[in-house]
């Protein structure tokens, strides 16, 4: 996997997260954040696992929540103690494995991810785990 190509993996992931985090908080009422459909979850509120109105699938697992679309983008992320979506290299491989049919390694996934947190398009929540800037806490 080319420097470029780790680059790619991990924007691409950054584009899907915010457009499924977009998707599933605009369709479960009284969710403002990837954050409230867990805890929401874990209190039985809503299914831990469910289809939304437009194809958009979710599942919380613990302290986090998997979510796709229909034309098979997906995103995985944990819930830190502040409250921020915390992804490492693992699920932006997963990620860019389903989007690109390519391999990779996640140690290039990585090495990405920590050029990325130097230009300010990362940020490094502890080692080996990142956040976007808008989730900054």
């Amino acid at each position: 996997m080319t420097e470029r190509t780790a680059i790619d993996a991990v924007r691409s992931f950054e584009a899907a997260l915010r457009s499924l985090r977009d998707r599933v908080i605009a369709q479960i009422v009284d969710a403002d954040s990837v954050e409230d459909v867990v805890h929401m979850a874990q209190r039985r509120a809503i299914p831990r696992d469910g289809t939304l109105e437009d194809g958009t699938r979710y599942s919380v697992h613990g302290i986090g929540c998997w979510m796709a679309d229909t034309r098979g983008r997906e995103a995985d992320v944990d819930i830190d103690e502040k409250g921020r979506e915390t992804f490492d290299a693992w699920r932006i491989f997963m990620h860019w494995e389903t989007v690109s049919g390519e391999g990779g390694s996640r140690a290039d996934i990585l090495a990405a991810c920590r050029l990325l947190v130097d230009s300010g398009e990362l940020i490094e929540t502890r080692p080996n785990w990142f956040c976007l800037p808008d989730q900054a806490r």
